[in-house]
């Protein structure tokens, strides 16, 4: 397939991409409309460790801590233990129990309709850390907007209190372990002096004065250790800080506007896949090719759509519309006729299809309409004995036909009628018989067609569908040629197919192919039709005579 040809697919099947489209954001914006609304609310904490801090737990713990993606893994199992949970739940309990006694006392507070478990708490909160920052945030998800606020305050007030709470308790053992050592550093200090009083001023070995002198050094150390741990109980506070409490939650779904867009590219998606599965499954043909390359044979006549409220009564809008775009085609189906028919051997022509309702008998009444416009004696002949339909273009008798002909009841002469237009005469189906395929396929048929055409110009046979009986075959070998009538958005592979090889198979001579129903809003559509005035042509002036009066 070319370009265009997608395009062309594109085109002919927009109803059904439009229609998964218009289904796609009908149950996606009933979907959203009927979700509840989710609301998320934030937390800001930022978490710097302090010098305290870092003089206890070293600067091994400290770039640890602030590993960009150890660290956000470790806040986020921190802030999700259950332990941190149940803090949260109790922390709300006594909220909530707050502020119930101040709605008795008449205060306007907020309190849900019901406190969440601690699984359902671990459930709603997320973790994120604001890139190349030390702020993270704390995040809560809920359908109500103040009580994810809350929960999100809980959760940043509650960690906070455990951290600050474990980062002390590291503080104080540490204070407790170096007190614990400089008791111990100051006994060995006593041991020193009562070593250093054994011996007279002056003769104190060395090494008993640097053991002396090592543990003193060594308490000034740990006592200063000692100090600055004190302090940092009292400061290890400041190690974390909310930056940006929370607020009632916003919005975060349903997003109607952000799932239509996302609905209309996902229906655009499917759609366009529906359509080319269709165009895929679908066998109807619908290009010049494609009508040439199943029916095996070429067009020579395209007759584009007539409005059905629009047609004239006796459906011969050749001469009662003569500015609608058929009549046009019909003069172009005349003039290739007479191409093909330069040394007038080609005079008895047979239209047929190979289903019903392809409008085989309309177009047949309307080319002999243009024939005998340019004065040509032309006889429509109704061999379809089954479904008879000519009788009602004209105001003839439907009672004089072809069939009294066969069976001898009804002369020639008198079953042949005039139309009441000028060299245009009909010999109609008759009454109905019982055995329509033995009459169509006896030698008399092809006896009447060797007789009218001594006293006609061309002789148009209108037959029954190809598939749909065998009296098109009988008749293919009494004419001259065939005509095989092809309805646009009816006519289909397997039967265009099938007809041909039903055609060849009999040796029928095949003239061509005419279109028949193309809508001009179709890819084969014909728009320059609307924009062509045919002239008003000459008739030429013949004589009323009777129809089976040898030509002159």
């Amino acid at each position: 397939m070319e370009l265009k040809d997608y395009i062309n697919v594109l085109i002919n099947r927009r109803w059904i991409i439009l229609g998964t489209v218009a289904v796609v954001l009908a149950l996606t914006l009933i979907f959203t409309f009927l979700q509840a609304p989710v609301y998320q609310s934030k937390v800001e904490i930022l978490s710097e460790v302090s010098s305290a801090s870092e003089s206890v737990l070293g600067s091994f713990f400290t770039s640890a801590l602030f590993d960009p993606d150890r660290y956000i893994q470790t806040q986020t199992e921190i802030i999700k233990t259950d332990t941190m949970a149940q803090a949260v739940e109790s922390a709300l309990q006594i909220k909530y129990e707050e502020n119930a006694k101040l709605r008795q006392e008449g205060e306007d507070v907020y309190i849900p309709d019901e406190i969440p478990t601690a699984s359902q708490l671990a459930s709603m909160v997320d973790v994120q850390q604001v890139e190349r920052t030390n702020i993270f945030d704390i995040i809560v998800t809920n359908t109500d907007p103040l009580l994810s606020q809350d929960v999100a305050q809980a959760y940043a007030e509650e960690y906070i209190a455990s951290r600050q709470l474990a980062a002390i308790r590291q503080i104080s053992e540490a204070r407790r372990e170096v007190w614990n050592r400089i008791q111990e550093v100051e006994d060995e200090i006593q041991q020193a002096a009562e070593q250093v009083k054994q011996y007279t001023s002056g003769n104190v070995p060395a090494e008993v004065l640097n053991e002396a002198q090592r543990a003193v050094n060594l308490w000034v150390s740990l006592y200063e250790k000692y100090i600055t741990l004190r302090i940092a109980e009292s400061l290890e506070q400041r190690g974390l800080e909310i930056v940006q409490p929370a607020k009632p939650g916003s919005k975060t779904s349903p997003r109607p506007t952000r799932n239509a867009i996302l609905a209309i590219f996902l229906g655009l998606i499917l759609g366009v896949g529906l359509a080319f599965l269709v165009e895929y499954l679908d066998d109807t043909l619908r290009t010049r090719e494609d009508f040439e390359k199943y029916y095996d044979t070429s067009i020579i006549g395209e007759i584009p759509h007539i409005d059905p409220e629009n047609l004239p009564q006796n459906h011969i809008i050749y001469f009662e519309m003569p500015q609608h775009p058929a009549v046009e085609g019909y003069r172009t189906l005349r003039t290739n006729l007479q191409f093909l028919n330069l040394e007038g051997e080609t005079r008895v022509i047979l239209f047929t299809s190979a289903g019903p309702e392809e409008g085989k008998s309309t177009v047949m009444v309307n080319l002999g309409a243009a024939l005998s416009e340019m004065g040509k004696r032309v006889l429509l002949v109704e061999a379809d004995l089954r479904k008879p339909v000519l009788d009602r273009y004209f105001k003839v008798s439907p009672g004089k036909g072809i069939s009294g002909v066969l069976s001898g009841t009804i002369p020639l002469e008198e079953a042949v009628q005039s139309t009441g237009y000028n060299n245009l005469y009909v010999l109609v189906a008759g009454v109905k018989p019982p055995n329509p395929a033995e009459l169509v396929a006896s030698e008399a048929m092809g006896s009447i067609f060797e007789r009218v055409k001594e006293s006609a110009d061309f002789v148009l046979v209108d037959s029954p569908p190809v598939l749909a009986a065998s009296d098109a075959m009988a008749l293919a070998p009494k004419v001259d040629g065939v005509i095989v009538m092809a309805g646009y958005t009816r006519a289909n592979r397997d039967g265009a197919k099938r007809t041909s090889e039903l055609l060849h198979k009999v040796n029928a001579r095949l003239l061509g192919l005419v279109i028949n129903n193309i809508a001009p809003s179709t890819r084969y559509g014909y728009y320059h039709y609307y924009y062509y005035t045919p002239p008003q042509p000459e008739e030429e002036e013949t004589e009323r005579r009777g129809f089976l009066r040898r030509k002159k």
